[in-house]
């Protein structure tokens, strides 16, 4: 896979869950913008991408539908207060063109909008006594 169409910069994403259709500007990305829809299900673990082949594995929390109006996206269950700013910029899409979506050259009447909101699993970091415990541990099994 190629993330440009010249295929410039050519890498593999190893295997793993399956990946979000477009890629993300950052792996804490907690949401994202799918103008075309997408297959995967809420509660489903899956990977979210730089274009730079980094992945980062998720839960899919949410897939809320979306209907394309006049004034911009709405979810189809009526609720409000989607943060579009910070979606947009999850999305790396511009504000403008997100909530311009239905007068964009791309916009498609026929397929339904989703707004993904991601659940990013806890990570524990080694605190330096584990770190310590772990070289003592290399050193006896030497």
């Amino acid at each position: 896979m190629s993330c440009c169409s010249k295929g410039c910069c050519k890498f593999q994403f190893e295997e793993g869950p399956p990946l979000v259709d477009n890629s993300v500007t950052d792996l804490n990305a907690q949401y994202q913008f799918l103008p075309y829809g997408t297959i995967l299900e809420e509660e489903e673990v899956i990977r979210i991408w730089k274009e730079s082949g980094e992945t980062k594995t998720v839960i899919l929390e949410e897939k809320i539908p979306l209907v394309i109006t006049d004034s911009g996206p709405e979810a189809v269950d009526g609720r409000t207060g989607i943060p579009w700013q910070l979606v947009a910029l999850d999305s790396g899409m511009a504000y403008e063109d997100i909530m311009g979506w239905k007068q964009h050259t791309l916009y498609n009447p026929n397929e339904t909008s989703v707004l993904l909101k991601f659940n990013h699993p806890i990570e524990v970091k080694p605190s330096l006594k584990m770190k310590l415990l772990n070289i003592l541990y290399k050193i006896r099994n030497l």
